[in-house]
């Protein structure tokens, strides 16, 4: 589009800041409008030179008629500008920037922003007195955090034009824009040195900053309330990953036939893939059993009933060869090591001793292996199929078959017995003793003796130059590791065998022996090696990473090529047996590397369990609970735990709290609800969520869950709060609200402490009062008043009421002016009331109540009275 329809487009999906880009302002500005939501699409800043400072901040690529393209964005671009896309996770996707002639164009594109922003609740924490200090009537209603923002820089920014232009001052430039860029003043009194005025060539005296009452308890309520709009907003954010896995649809709102029937169950006709419904019936069979259950064999099961083939097969069978117990010490302990090593070889010797039998099934004529069992058998028969290339062999011959290649052929199937049974024939040949001694020794303590292993560099360092059997050769290269095997090593799993077998048997295994083959896998080789083809060979590089123990690597994997379902079911195994190294902050990437050593890395399995629940988070809310009680002890940025702050989110959206948290029956008893297949308590859960309800302003339902959790005293205080408040505001439809959910909360409630329960009962009191009072029933108004003793209406009361002023709770203060007033426009109109109509009548009363018109008001000790 033209700078011209840009211009027209202001405030409707496009804004225009007529400002200069200082990056430490503009970055504050990005992330307020992907809170909000404002604009929807694009902002541009426009204005300024020295684009030096621009660029340096982000990842940029020079802007070309195929980006134009991809993002729909058609710029009308004059020959002769610059133009850049500009990266800056996390706050946005893309920028836009020309530069032109000095001057430069920068535009924030909000399009390809994933999920939803729960802004909802922002509006009310806009209308909040504090956020309203500075705006006028007519524009309150359009108030912004931006418009906020710019107003509070208005000055600033208005004078920054003419700083940047004028070359010859310095000083000004580095006033107005400091090192830590712009400040936006604080609410705190700050004292200016002399250094802080300008004279008239430019400099003048900074004004003393305005500062605002504010009340230490509204703003720590507003504090609270943004903090739990972070947090809902935390899901949205971390979808902010690329490239993503899937395209992710829009939920869909949850209806009330798709939840949890009696039996626990859950039907939801909106999900239509099997494999992911599988996966997730097998995990909440985990989750219900309290981990009684094996996730490794529910997770076959899985495999089993999904139908999975081909490639996806081969992952699960890499996965459970290793994952098939706790680990005992830590992820980098050598133990953990050692017994992963262990695991992965003989996972590859099953699998070299399956291709054998089944080359053998489809050669039964020319195998002619008869009934002869066992290992030894099996490789005879193997070689005499002939698949293998002709080579030279030497020393010997057992049963007509090479005694080297027969040996190699049961090490390599795992059975060391068997080969022991064939080095019988070759202790006769000194030149090769040492070798033969150190397969015997392996077959019998599984690990290699250290001054044999020392004997046996010695041995082939004498023997490289004249041995020619590649079978010999590659035994050398199975004890000893490091050497020339690539005459065996054909295949992905003789590859990986040896380089672990040698780390297997290695009397001294070191986790740098080990680092070294991962470092071979991941780096020296990688993605481009094993995926030459694309991401359709992503099973081989799987295989690689995961049998070199490069779990994580691994699981981003199948996470990138599309793979989500198996990715997050095997991180989560991976978790559960404590293989997974995790994260430190929930808001890193997926995979983050570390960077002393770049063979480790760390998951973020809140990242990617959160990306995969945001496709029926809305929709099926039992089964993305499943998932997110895995991420508890997890916590988001602002301390809060992710569990309970996904379940509190879950409410928000879909309002089914009942269903999610339970409910309360007449009799006050709390009947379960989906949290509690997960916590024997789930009252701190509870409470959490009537936090966040209060926070967002919806105090009836937050009542009801204060009960829900058992916490009676913070609804008691809640009611208080908004009946004191209502009747400040003199709202006289909520106050009778209140009132009538305060009596069901009396009737109901169980441990609420005296003091707040008697705090809300004089509010409901107050309550009635004030009733009374709009009512024009001044003498049962004045009863009540009496009864209350509050407000003093004799002399002699005045001085034990002010006594016991200090016992009267804080809500109650809060409300007695407003009693006052109500209480004593009552009264007056009551006897103006009553005088008139005597007075009509001609005549007084003899028999006058305390209100009749011969009562004249006194003024006595600072009161007022009646006296007759």
């Amino acid at each position: 589009m033209k700078k011209e329809e840009v211009m027209e487009l202001e405030g409707k999906d496009i804004s225009i800041d007529p400002l200069y880009f200082n990056e430490c302002f503009v970055m504050n500005i990005m992330k307020k409008s992907i809170e909000t939501g404002n604009p929807a699409k694009f902002r541009v800043f426009r204005g300024g030179k020295n684009p030096e400072g621009v660029l340096k901040h982000f990842d940029s690529t020079i802007w070309t008629d195929e980006i134009s393209r991809k993002y729909d964005f058609a710029y009308d671009c004059v020959p002769g500008c610059e133009y850049y896309l500009v990266s800056l996770l996390p706050y946005s996707t893309h920028l836009f920037i020309e530069f032109c002639n000095g001057r430069r164009d920068v535009m924030l594109h909000f399009a390809e922003i994933l999920g939803r922003v729960d802004h909802q609740g922002l509006a009310t924490l806009l209308g909040n007195s504090l956020f309203q200090g500075h705006l006028n009537t007519e524009n309150s209603k359009n108030f912004t955090v931006r418009n906020g923002v710019e107003q509070e820089l208005c000055g600033v920014l208005g004078g920054s034009e003419n700083n940047w232009d004028r070359e010859s001052h310095p000083v000004q430039r580095k006033l107005m824009f400091g090192e830590r860029g712009i400040e936006i003043p604080s609410r705190q009194p700050t004292v200016h040195s002399s250094e802080d005025t300008i004279t008239d060539d430019g400099m003048t005296e900074v004004p003393e900053a305005v500062i605002d009452d504010v009340d230490d308890e509204e703003l720590d309520e507003d504090v609270s309330r943004v903090k739990v709009e972070t947090d809902r907003a935390f899901f949205n954010h971390m979808l902010l990953v690329r490239p993503a896995a899937v395209p992710i649809n829009p939920a869909h709102a949850m209806d009330k036939d798709d939840l949890p029937l009696n039996n626990g169950t859950f039907v939801n006709k909106n999900i239509s893939d099997r494999r992911e419904l599988l996966f997730g019936d097998k995990l909440h069979k985990y989750l219900k059993s309290q981990g009684k259950k094996s996730l490794i064999e529910l997770m076959k099961e899985a495999v089993e009933e999904s139908g999975t083939d081909g490639a996806l097969s081969d992952v699960w069978n890499d996965v459970t060869s290793l994952l098939h117990r706790k680990t005992v010490t830590g992820r980098d302990d050598v133990t953990t090591t050692a017994n992963l090593l262990e695991d992965a070889c003989k996972y590859l010797q099953s699998v070299f001793s399956e291709h054998m039998q089944t080359v053998v099934e489809r050669n039964l004529e020319v195998a002619e292996r008869g009934g002869i069992p066992g290992t030894r058998g099996l490789v005879n028969a193997f070689l005499k199929v002939g698949t293998e290339e002709p080579f030279q062999p030497e020393d010997d011959s057992i049963d007509g078959m090479p005694t080297w290649q027969v040996t190699y052929h049961c090490v390599r199937a795992g059975d060391m017995h068997a080969a022991a049974e064939t080095l019988n024939r070759l202790k006769s040949f000194p030149q090769c003793a040492t070798l033969v001694a150190s397969l015997n020794h392996i077959s019998k303590h599984k690990k290699l003796d250290a001054e044999l292993k020392k004997k046996l560099k010695v041995e082939w360092r004498h023997n490289v130059g004249h041995t020619k059997d590649k079978y010999k050769r590659a035994l050398y290269a199975a004890l000893l590791g490091g050497l020339e095997s690539a005459a065996l090593a054909d295949t992905l799993e003789n590859w990986i065998w040896f380089k672990l077998y040698p780390l297997h048997v290695d009397p001294q295994l070191t986790p740098l022996l080990f680092q070294e083959v991962q470092k071979a896998v991941s780096i020296d080789y990688g993605e481009q090696y094993f995926m030459s083809n694309g991401k359709t060979d992503f099973q081989y590089y799987f295989t690689a990473l995961w049998l070199s123990g490069q779990f994580e690597r691994a699981i981003y994997l199948l996470h990138e090529c599309g793979q989500r379902v198996d990715s997050v079911h095997v991180a989560v195994l991976a978790h559960k047996l404590g293989y997974l190294r995790m994260s430190q902050k929930s808001t890193d990437e997926m995979l983050v590397v570390d960077q002393s050593d770049a063979t480790k890395c760390y998951l973020n399995l809140a990242r990617l369990i959160v990306s995969y629940t945001k496709n029926f988070e809305l929709i099926d809310v039992p089964r993305s609970l499943d998932y997110w009680f895995l991420l508890k002890g997890i916590t988001t940025p602002t301390g809060s735990d992710v569990f309970e702050m996904a379940v509190s989110r879950s409410v928000y959206l879909t309002s089914q709290s009942d269903a999610i948290l339970g409910k309360l029956t007449p009799d006050g008893r709390r009947e379960k609800g989906l949290i509690d297949e997960y916590l024997d308590d789930p009252s701190e859960v509870i409470c959490r969520v009537a936090t966040d309800t209060e926070l967002t302003g919806e105090w009836d339902q937050a009542v009801g869950l204060y009960l829900l959790a058992g916490k009676a005293t913070n609804a008691a205080k809640l009611l208080a709060s908004e009946i004191s408040e209502t009747l400040r505001a003199d709202n006289k439809e909520k106050i009778a609200e209140l009132v009538h959910v305060a009596e069901q909360f009396k009737s109901v409630q169980r441990g609420c402490q005296a003091s707040e329960y008697a705090t809300l009962s004089l509010l409901v009191d107050l309550a009635v009062l004030f009733d009374h009072c709009r009512n024009d029933e001044a003498e049962t108004a004045y009863g009540i008043s009496s009864q209350l003793r509050l407000i003093p209406t004799e002399p002699d009361q005045v001085t034990v009421i002010v006594n016991e002023f200090h016992m009267v709770p804080q809500k109650i203060r809060e409300v007695l002016p407003d009693t006052c007033l109500h209480l004593m426009k009552c009264l007056v109109d009551h006897c103006i009331r009553q005088s008139t109509t005597q007075s009509n009548r001609g005549a007084n009363s003899a028999n006058t109540s305390m209100f009749s018109s011969s009562n004249r008001y006194v003024k006595q000790e600072g009161i007022f009275v009646f006296q007759q």
